[in-house]
């Protein structure tokens, strides 16, 4: 199949599937060690003081966030695949935290799991310096990359299994005044109801008449997509209208304005009679400032 492709669209599939393997990884990593080890666990340290995990780790992330804060908002964001790699096949966090979760993609234990990731970091080493692949490591990337993806969708499907709730929820959400909230954060700020809210009326993320605002989300990928459906709603002078899927677009205009313009986030499932929140599964509601029309 791969021979029959232009290279550029080797090189942009293999790209993003190892976009979407950092992702998978940064989660597990995220939510693994938050609990046992705190939120800041990159920077834990044993009874002796000494740090469990590489120094350049640590510096890697540290240099990132300051470079690029918005780009990274916590510390998990700025771990890229090589430093993913290097805390998940730490031989005793792999076996007491994440041989569960990889157990489907290496049966055999860390070690399996070191000589795979290494087949998938050397291409990927390549095309970040603009160097080419063979069809074989685009072979490699892809497939490895998607059984490991696998491992941990069939790990999280059976973590959900074991909840009360056995229900799709938001994992993240980004929008495009260049916020991004993930689970924990999401998690954080959920009311006595069950769901959740996140306030942006602060200053530098103000929206104005005639900008298009942007909100996407993400749900548990254990769950299809055709599982579940999602709608939004938005505060308005009229009734109030609505809009499905995981992206929300709107041009504002000068009955938007606002100091509390939210926009509401539903998830339901499909086939159920019961729901967790009683008429969907999971709630989100993003508030913004909409300031009047600059006066030229």
């Amino acid at each position: 199949m791969y021979y029959n492709l232009p290279f550029n669209t080797l090189r942009d599939m293999c790209r993003t599937t190892i976009e979407s393997l950092e992702k998978w990884l940064r989660r597990l990593i995220d939510e693994e060690l938050r609990n046992p080890l705190g939120d800041n666990y990159l920077w834990y340290q044993d009874k002796k003081n000494n740090f469990l995990f590489k120094k350049s780790i640590r510096e890697n992330v540290k240099k990132r966030r300051e470079d690029e804060p918005k780009r990274y908002p916590r510390d998990i964001d700025a771990v890229l695949l090589d430093d993913a790699v290097d805390i998940i096949l730490h031989p005793i966090f792999y076996r007491e935290y994440f041989r569960e979760a990889l157990t489907g993609a290496f049966p055999d234990g860390v070690e399996e799991a070191r000589t795979f990731f290494s087949r998938i970091i050397e291409p990927r080493n390549y095309l970040s310096h603009a160097n080419s692949i063979s069809i074989r490591q685009v072979e490699q990337v892809i497939c490895y990359s998607n059984d490991i993806i696998d491992s941990l969708k069939k790990y999280y499907e059976q973590k959900g299994m074991m909840q009360l709730y056995n229900v799709p929820t938001f994992i993240q959400l980004t929008d495009s005044k260049g916020n991004t909230f993930y689970t924990s954060q999401i998690d954080n700020n959920r009311n006595g109801t069950g769901g959740a809210g996140l306030n942006l009326q602060k200053r530098g993320y103000e929206l104005y008449p005639g900008e298009t605002l942007q909100i996407e989300i993400e749900v548990d990928p254990s769950f299809k997509e055709e599982e579940y459906i999602i709608n939004w709603i938005y505060t308005s002078v009229n009734p109030a209208p609505t809009k499905s899927g995981k992206k929300f677009n709107l041009t504002l205009d000068n009955s938007h304005v606002r100091e509390d313009f939210t926009v509401y986030c539903k998830i339901t499932s499909i086939g159920r009679d019961w729901h967790r929140l009683g008429d969907c599964d999971d709630r989100l509601s993003i508030t913004y400032r909409v300031l009047p029309p600059v006066e030229l």
